[in-house]
């Protein structure tokens, strides 16, 4: 049959998977799905049927749920179903519906997978889905990434449906005598996936009754494009990107010289972090603006400091003042510290460190406090006479704006005691009169 041998030599093209592999299947009990289960199970696969129910739809998901089950049983092929609060879990996280499902759908196919020992995740996506994905993309605006449909592998993620239609999968279903069930939220003209299925799509068939395998072809070629493209940004990226501990900063000087393809280079980079075309032509307008100013995709940020760009991903403002009470030996967190029982004055040697710490314990008033800097912090700085404020300090320090988001200040009744890692406060510094000695190691990265 057409449909088995166009399948698997896709199949071994793109090296999904060998034949007779563990599989998680997942299937919806939708045409695709149960094409994709009859095609996998029939020609030598070991699958593992997969179903979320996203209670979604009422009735009608449970029903999706126990049809699939009795697939399951009467092809004799294991049966593995969970149920999620999608509804909740998008409102929680501010994500779409949409969103929100694929994520627990994804996250449950590969613990599944990792549990029973699989080889792959197969779903049901098909060449029709791609040129969906393409409009999609297309009409929201995208680099050349967004251009090549849906990828046969994406992770431990396979589709060995990509070369064939709707068409041909309702062929196959036809022929093989398969029931499915029908999702009536496919109709629904308000979903854009949807119109352009249904409204877009059969324009141009009009003009093209071969449409499709156009399509296909231009995949192929956008991706041959995109192989050379991604070439250019991997040599621009070993040239102009720095990766540090928890982000990664691009040089601008650099960046600068790839006029008049500056563009293209900076949106590559930052597209897979969600950052779109209008938030890419702000940066670049930006390039020469001030320090500090920060430009916002929905997983990260880029801050503009100085002569880099430092992208970093989003993460939530921790205004906690974490407690250390006399007599503790250690902390973990927010950040690993030891603290020694107070140590004889008479002959210790002070330690030149930066992330040690050797301080006057009668100066000291118990309970401390860990805390990240805030506005109007000053301290003594060791060394030096009269106060200078922290914000000073950092200019001093040449330090970037996340490097003083992510420092760590020790705190004694208000007042800052060890900018801990760099720079102890002279107020509590160990001197002749000092009899009692407090040592503090800390153990982390330093910023």
């Amino acid at each position: 049959m057409e449909f088995i041998s166009k399948v698997t030599s896709y199949i071994k093209t793109h090296n999904l998977c060998p034949h007779g592999a563990k599989l998680i299947v997942g299937v919806s009990g939708g045409a695709d799905s149960i094409a994709l289960l009859h095609f996998l199970h029939h020609t030598g696969y070991q699958c593992l049927v997969a179903h979320c129910n996203f209670h979604l739809r009422e009735k009608d998901a449970d029903d999706d749920e126990a049809f699939v089950k009795t697939i399951a049983n009467q092809w004799h092929l294991p049966f593995f179903s969970i149920g999620f609060d999608t509804n909740a879990v998008a409102t929680a996280k501010g994500i779409s519906i949409e969103m929100a499902a694929r994520e627990l759908r994804y996250d449950w196919f590969t613990s599944l997978m990792e549990e029973q020992q699989a080889e792959a995740i197969a779903v049901a996506h098909h060449l029709d889905d791609s040129i969906e994905t393409f409009f999609i993309n297309l009409s929201r605006g995208t680099g050349l990434r967004g251009l090549l449909g849906i990828q046969p592998r994406q992770g431990n993620i396979i589709r060995p449906f990509l070369s064939v239609t709707r068409t041909e999968i309702d062929n196959y279903l036809s022929v093989n005598s398969l029931i499915h069930r029908t999702d009536h939220s496919n109709f629904n003209q308000l979903i854009i996936r949807n119109r352009i299925r249904h409204s877009l799509i059969p324009v141009f068939e009009s003009f093209n009754p071969s449409f499709r395998q156009i399509m296909e072809e231009n995949f192929t070629r956008l991706g041959e494009l995109n192989n050379v493209t991604n070439g250019l940004i991997d040599a621009f990226r070993e040239m102009a990107v720095v990766t540090h501990n928890g982000y990664w900063s691009i040089a601008i000087d650099q960046l600068k010289q790839q006029q008049p393809n500056i563009h293209f280079y900076l949106f590559e980079l930052l597209n897979p972090y969600h950052f779109n075309d209008a938030t890419v032509n702000n940066i670049l307008a930006n390039l020469d603006g001030e320090s500090g100013r920060q430009f916002f995709s929905a997983t990260h940020r880029v801050i503009k400091d100085r002569n880099q760009l430092l992208v970093v991903p989003l993460m939530p403002v921790d205004e906690t003042k974490y407690i250390v009470p006399v007599g503790t030996s250690s902390t973990e967190i927010p950040i690993k510290l030891t603290l020694s029982d107070p140590l004889d004055a008479n002959g210790f040697a002070i330690e030149k460190q930066k992330e040690v710490a050797c301080i006057d314990f009668d100066k000291l008033s118990f309970p401390l406090t860990i805390r990240h800097p805030k506005e109007g912090d000053f301290f003594y700085p060791f060394g030096h006479q009269g106060k200078k404020k922290l914000s000073d300090f950092f200019i001093d320090q040449k330090w970037n704006l996340l490097e003083k988001e992510n420092c760590w200040l020790l705190i004694s009744d208000k007042q800052i005691v060890w900018i801990i890692g760099h720079r102890l406060d002279d107020r509590f510094k160990v001197d002749a009169n000092t009899k009692k000695i407090l040592k503090i190691s800390f153990f982390g990265t330093l910023v």
